[in-house]
């Protein structure tokens, strides 16, 4: 089976295009990056709030078509000022780094707000949740978010015979 990450890639992949602007916002290593500029899209936004990972993914990822932020995707909107073809979160913390730095309900729930009004119609987002100690509250906070929007459609991905397993947010939105 695929990972929700590769299912998160999945769900994205109809919406990119040359022209595409993109998030990954949470930058960790990149492979969300990574995944939207192997599709040639015009455009990515990336947000991290831990500076030696945000500096490695920079080094190594940066270029003419990478717009890399070191701060808390609670704040794209002070960066991003067009729509949005396509967003991808993967909630929780950097696996190989600090386990007690992790993304937090209430920055998360403002983000993912953020990212919904910066969403061109039709287009994509996937959350990758995370159901760690603390990403239980969050994930029951942003699910609560999503559940008062009347402008998008959202599926929820997850495994059935596994408890406390990562799970996928697939949001489109309508108008």
């Amino acid at each position: 089976m695929k990972s929700m990450v590769d299912l998160s890639h999945e769900f994205i992949r109809p919406v990119l295009h040359k022209q595409a602007i993109c998030v990954d916002a949470t930058l960790g290593q990149g492979k969300d990056t990574d995944f939207f500029l192997s599709q040639n899209v015009h455009k990515v936004y990336g947000f991290e709030i831990q500076r030696d990972v945000f500096e490695s993914t920079k080094e190594r990822l940066g270029n003419q078509r990478t717009c890399f932020f070191h701060v808390g995707h609670e704040y794209m909107q002070d960066y991003i000022h067009e729509e949005v073809d396509a967003i991808i979160f993967n909630f929780g913390y950097f696996p190989s780094g600090d386990h007690d730095i992790t993304t937090q309900s209430s920055s998360s729930v403002s983000a993912v707000k953020q990212a919904l009004s910066l969403l061109k119609v039709k287009g994509r987002m996937a959350l990758v949740m995370y159901p760690h100690e603390s990403g239980v509250k969050e994930a029951k906070c942003i699910e609560e978010l999503l559940k008062t929007q009347e402008n998008i459609q959202v599926q929820k991905v997850q495994n059935l015979l596994v408890e406390h397993c990562p799970y996928l947010l697939l949001i489109e939105k309508r108008r």
